[in-house]
């Protein structure tokens, strides 16, 4: 949990001596952990303290870890067939509307939207945090449900904004899809909800049917160019080949990073 705490500076902690965690004790059913950390002005303990816990809670929901419940805490608890499977119904309707919003996946089949609607991981993040960061290797994609993000690039020793995404938005595509390491830093400006998409998810369909590999390199290329052909003034013959080769380019990367051999798949991409 001492990695929530060092991930993003927070106002008023000290990186020197740097947050660490320790066991406290053991008791009947759980252990009791604690962050340490020093602050720099101890006239502001109780809100440092918030923040503090705020990023360790959503550091513990990210990982799955819920609170302890006490051995002698008794909890009963009603609740129907017939409602559980409505809530996970619901569940499902909402991430396949998460995955509709991502033009990569158009492509492919109802079922397998359906495949990668389950295999999404529910990543929760307190403003402040570093969803990713500029330069690492993450092979994911985050899918934003609620919430504001700011990316921003480093360039030259300056940091500068290139984007903010909300609610619909998504990145890490390239990450996902070739490899390739994070282009930006990117930081919740508020509370934010994404869903995850690993790479092994979407490994299991594309390996199934690696098809699919060449209608995602073209939307790839195609959102990989749009911004540059604005900037470059191109004309439409100078974006069409920019277009081929950057496809080309694009597919030898995501059979490579997938192991894909280039055969042609029992069923078409839609």
């Amino acid at each position: 949990m001492a990695g929530a705490v060092r991930h993003a500076p927070i106002d008023n902690v000290a990186a020197d001596p740097p947050p660490n965690c320790i066991l406290m004790d053991l008791h009947e059913s759980y252990a009791r952990y604690a962050v340490r950390y020093w602050l720099t002005d101890l006239a502001v303990d109780d809100p440092t303290d918030s923040v503090v816990r705020s990023r360790i809670y959503f550091a513990l929901k990210r990982a799955g870890i819920p609170l302890s419940i006490p051995a002698h805490a008794v909890f009963v608890t009603e609740e129907s067939a017939e409602r559980r499977a409505e809530e996970e119904r619901n569940e499902q309707a909402r991430r396949q509307g998460a995955l509709e919003q991502v033009d990569l996946f158009r492509p492919l089949h109802e079922e397998d939207r359906r495949v990668l609607a389950a295999g999404l991981h529910y990543a929760p993040f307190a403003a402040g945090e570093v969803l990713t960061r500029q330069g690492a290797e993450a092979h994911w994609l985050y899918l934003i449900i609620e919430g504001e993000v700011s990316a921003r690039v480093a360039e030259g020793g300056l940091e500068r904004e290139v984007a903010r995404l909300k609610a619909g938005d998504f990145f890490g595509e390239m990450a996902l899809m070739t490899g390739e390491k994070r282009s930006a830093t990117v930081t919740a400006l508020t509370g934010v909800e994404c869903y995850r998409l690993d790479k092994s998810v979407f490994e299991a369909i594309i390996r199934a049917r690696p098809a699919v590999a060449e209608p995602v390199a073209e939307i790839l290329a195609r959102r990989r160019l749009e911004l540059f052909a604005v900037k470059g003034n191109l004309d439409q013959e100078a974006h069409r080949r920019r277009l081929a080769a950057a496809k080309v380019d694009l597919l030898a990367r995501i059979q490579d990073f997938f192991g894909l051999v280039d055969e042609p798949d029992a069923r078409p991409a839609r």
